[in-house]
């Protein structure tokens, strides 16, 4: 989701498209939200179909699997808003700093801090107490995914009025 909203973003941008919106009396959270809403439902058929195939190859389905499905519904709002904000520019970064391709155990010092400062650790974190069934574990992680994602949203906002205005000036 973030590659794609970024690239749909910048694409945008680079045909007269975007110019063709800027002349409609629309506010840039009506253009966030407008690009958000038609990649949240892409997003959730993205994780149902992934957990359709992990059903399939072996995955229990309980609760716990449902609950995740929840938490990364939630985790992929972030996504959509990072890739809204910046593009596709992050996310190889956003990759090294989640703890999916390797331990931050491994690394540690300051690269650790620094990821687990951001969120993309604590969506997969998440997202692994949720199939493990910790409940306990998944909301102190899902909190930074909310409000990183709320935070994301504005400053994606704020950051295309002053695209916008500049662009029509």
């Amino acid at each position: 989701m973030l590659f794609f909203s970024g690239m749909l973003i910048a694409k945008d941008k680079t045909s007269s498209f975007m110019l063709r919106l800027f002349t409609s009396p629309l506010t840039s959270s009506h253009f966030i939200f407008g690009y958000t809403l038609p990649l949240f439902p892409m997003a959730v058929l993205q994780i149902a179909v992934c957990f359709a195939v992990a059903f399939i190859l072996g995955l229990a389905i309980n609760i716990n699997a449902l609950l995740t499905i929840v938490v990364l519904i939630l985790a992929a709002v972030l996504f959509i808003a990072i890739g809204l904000l910046c593009g596709a520019l992050l996310a190889n970064l956003t990759a090294w700093l989640s703890d999916i391709w390797f331990d931050l155990d491994l690394v540690g010092g300051a690269f650790k801090s620094i990821a687990e400062a951001l969120p993309f650790v604590h969506a997969v974190e998440a997202g692994r107490a949720a199939l493990a069934g910790d409940y306990s574990a998944i909301f102190p992680d899902l909190w930074w995914v909310i409000c990183y994602a709320a935070v994301i949203m504005a400053i994606a906002i704020l950051v295309f009025t002053n695209k916008m205005n500049s662009d029509t000036t």
